[in-house]
């Protein structure tokens, strides 16, 4: 599984590595509600939004910031 390092400010600098398979990324941001497709409030399509995590690095990082934070409560 690979690990992905993530670096975001607020209050303070946070710094977290994350296991987690893109594929498992995906379907936890659209069953989270974290991602949209488009206007409609349909869910995006996990193979998507997959292939979009591997391609924008910012969209993957926020992503990640989001996973790692969640997952701690």
């Amino acid at each position: 599984m690979p690990a992905y390092k993530v670096t975001w400010t607020q209050r303070a600098i946070a710094t977290a590595t994350v296991d987690v398979e893109l594929d498992e990324l995906a379907r936890w941001a659209i069953s989270a509600g974290v991602v949209r497709a488009g206007p409609d409030p349909r869910p995006a399509e996990a193979e998507a939004l997959r292939r979009s995590l591997e391609c924008n690095t910012h969209l993957r990082d926020a992503l990640l910031r989001l996973y790692a934070t969640r997952q701690q409560t």
